[in-house]
């Protein structure tokens, strides 16, 4: 079966890079104290086993410590929370940098971090606990459970509940409308059901696994159905309640203040606003390394914790297993050989030194968090951190070098494994057959590179970036295992794979601390197409605002606009540049229709939409999956003295621009946006306006109810 873009489409998320050099340093930093192994009566995860040896863990602490003070030096790096778990006793907790810099609140073991995707494991187990009840089939179409489930493609019907938990069920991607926000989305759940209704499906269900943040939602809908409650209830009552996690919840509501950790903005010294996720099965829960440590207990004991079943032993082993035989993958997946909620069920650190562990990694906007179990080994590794995701830790790498610094102590492995260096394949000159094979524009979701050969035979290697190929200082030769390495230390390499009719570009790196090497398809090769009609070139270059966003969403702030720009070289498809998503689309078979259309597994094949053209009152209007954006050319604008503006009856926001700078007053508002011509954030407020200054060639941005009219006064 094979996993082709679905229903006619026209021809043809989150892997984290290995964090730079962890190295060893000695910074006072403010920190919770280490802490020391508890007893049998005051242990954070349970009672310990009396056979059990105590270990201190002494040189692996040291080492931690040590390389989270080298990421502490970032100043976007909040803090930082780790745990070490050594069967049913944490072995060490400790907490780096601030919970609240401006207040210099210190995270201390009860203090909640946004885990993001590491939630998708609390999924996984809340539907595995409805599986156990024998309420829930796993191979059961999700149309058992969710019947108001329905999607353009007719092959939906095929979506099994197993296919959601392992990323196989061919959905585009994400969601990303009103995902992040600045207080509590309990519609998130309803809004997805009603994208997915118009959208198209990427793959055949169940052929191939990409990430895919919406699958763990309808999970969560699942959830809810089987249930009779709501989701965050259920996993309440069912998981967090029975393991005692009770620094452990979902956004639905306000943060007692202090609860949380928050952000720090070095830009503007403030912190940032808590960020609140309604996508809960997919990523909203908040946690302690305490907390998790239960779970990691519970799991590592075959469902068991404190002598309370939470799952069956042939549930945690279920998730534990690999779901990815027989999908389709051109590189044998290594990463990502996705369990039911996990990324990976054989993670290639440990993999290497011959020990099974699963790892699952998590981050939004401002938390970055890993999960580590080492089930064999009954040891895990937490960790939590709170930053902008542009400045995101790499969660696995440190868990991964805390784990094997663990494994090596206490003699489960023989040393710490070494870094590797330049690759020692002797050098092979080409064919000309051998450069036509990898020659070519790759895409990938959010990313664009080109191979080009050097007159020596050498491969030049390009990325785009905002619209042009960057070219890569280092060189790439072929050397006799067939693939083109560079001479660095470490060395790294590129080759093309073909697949299913399809040839990759799969860049080989070493991974985690360094020891091991991960193959990854970047992207998909594509051939150029026929020009750009009329009609799209007329679109390229331009740019469409957000008018269906909620007023407190994030995206507001980070990039409230979608721009369509051609990609050089590669006529009959455009780049939709998105802030959080940005991936080709293929508008070569439609005036009126951009479609996805690349097949990449694993990771960078993930969040793909159709983009659709609206006409609409003389102007065209565009639909990216579930968001709606308006021309923003043909913006009204506002000029002195009063006025009036109407909220249409879809309830989207109503957008106007200034041409010289003046102040704004507006009456029976819900909310509204000033924004500079940048597009970027200036002031906002949650009720109506009293002379919010606008700058000049900047924007207002007006929200209401459907019907509303809006009083507006400008100076």
């Amino acid at each position: 079966m094979l996993p082709l873009p679905y229903s006619g489409v026209p021809r043809r998320r989150m892997l984290s890079a290995a964090a730079a050099a962890l190295l060893l340093a000695s910074i006072v930093l403010p920190s919770v104290a280490a802490a020391t192994a508890p007893t049998a009566a005051s242990s954070a995860t349970g009672p310990v086993r009396a056979a059990a040896a105590v270990r201190s863990y002494a040189a692996t602490i040291a080492d931690a410590r040590a390389a989270v003070a080298v990421l502490m030096k970032d100043p976007a790096v909040s803090s930082i929370s780790v745990a070490l778990v050594d069967g049913d006793r944490i072995a060490w907790q400790q907490g780096f940098g601030y919970a609240d810099r401006v207040a210099g609140t210190l995270p201390v073991p009860t203090t909640m971090y946004g885990i993001g995707s590491v939630s998708k494991v609390f999924a996984a187990m809340a539907v595995m606990t409805l599986v156990d009840a024998g309420r829930v089939s796993l191979d059961a179409p999700v149309i058992r459970y969710i019947p108001d489930f329905t999607m353009a493609s007719p092959d939906y019907r095929r979506i099994t509940v197993r296919m959601l938990l392992d990323h196989s069920a061919g959905l585009p991607g994400t969601d990303y409308r009103n995902w992040s926000m600045d207080a509590p989305f309990p519609g998130y759940a309803d809004q997805l059901l009603a994208t997915l209704r118009t959208e198209r499906l990427k793959t055949t269900p169940g052929s191939m696994s990409v990430y895919c943040n919406d699958c763990f939602t309808l999970a969560q809908i699942l959830v809810d159905r089987v249930s009779g409650m709501s989701y965050p209830d259920y996993v309440t009552s069912a998981i967090l309640a029975p393991l005692g996690m009770a620094h452990s919840r979902y956004s639905t509501a306000e943060f007692v203040p202090g609860t949380a950790a928050r952000v720090y903005d070095p830009a503007t010294a403030t912190m940032v606003p808590r960020e609140y996720l309604g996508l809960y099965g997919s990523g909203g829960l908040f946690s302690t390394p305490s907390d998790m440590a239960r779970v990691a207990s519970m799991l590592m004991d075959g469902g068991t914790y404190a002598g309370r079943r939470v799952l069956s032993a042939e549930a945690v082993a279920e998730m534990g297993r690999d779901q990815t035989k027989g999908s389709l993958d051109p590189t044998g997946l290594q990463g990502f050989i996705y369990g039911l909620g996990w990324d990976t069920v054989r993670e290639p650190g440990l993999a290497k030194v011959g020990v099974t562990a699963w790892y699952k990694s998590g981050g939004t906007n401002d938390y970055v968090a890993g999960f580590l179990v080492v089930p064999g080994e009954r040891l895990a590794v937490v960790i939590e951190s709170t930053e902008p995701m542009d400045h995101a830790i790499d969660a696995e790498t440190l868990a991964q070098r805390i784990a094997l610094h663990a494994l090596a102590e206490r003699g489960s492995i023989a040393a710490m494994p070494k870094a590797l260096g330049a690759t020692t394949l002797a050098l092979r000159t080409p064919t000309v057959a051998q450069l036509d094979a990898i020659a070519g524009t790759y895409l990938g979701e959010g990313r664009g590179y080109r191979v080009t050969v050097r007159p020596d035979r050498t491969l030049a290697f390009a990325s785009l970036v905002d619209g042009a190929w960057a070219t890569a200082t280092s060189t790439y030769t072929l050397r006799t295992d067939g693939a083109f390495w560079t001479s660095g230390v470490p060395a790294k390499s590129v080759r093309a794979v073909s697949a299913w009719g399809r040839t990759y570009l799969v860049f080989r790196s070493p991974g985690g601390v360094g020891h091991y090497v991960i193959d990854i398809p970047l992207g998909e090769r594509i051939d150029p197409g026929a020009p750009l009609s009329a009609a799209w070139r007329a679109r390229a270059g331009h740019t469409w605002l957000m008018a269906n966003e909620s007023p407190d969403s994030r995206a507001w702030a980070l990039g409230p606009s979608v721009r369509l720009t051609e990609i050089p070289g590669l006529p009959g498809y455009l780049d939709v540049g998105y802030y959080e998503a940005p991936a080709p689309v293929d508008v070569g078979g439609s005036d009126t229709l951009g479609s996805m259309f690349l097949v990449v597994p694993t990771a960078f094949g993930r969040d793909l939409e159709d983009l659709s053209v609206e006409a609409r009152g003389g102007e065209e209007w565009l639909h990216w999956g579930g968001t709606v954006l308006r021309p923003q050319a043909t913006v009204p604008g506002l000029t002195s003295g009063p006025g009036s503006v109407s909220i249409g009856p879809e309830g989207y926001a109503e957008w106007r621009t200034v041409t010289a700078a003046l102040a704004v007053t507006t009456s029976g508002a819900g909310a509204w946006k000033v924004l500079d011509a940048n597009l970027a954030l200036v002031a906002a407020g949650a009720a109506d306006a009293t002379a919010a200054p606008v700058p000049a060639g900047g924007y207002v941005v007006l929200f209401g109810d459907p019907g509303d009219v809006i009083g507006i006064r400008t100076r």
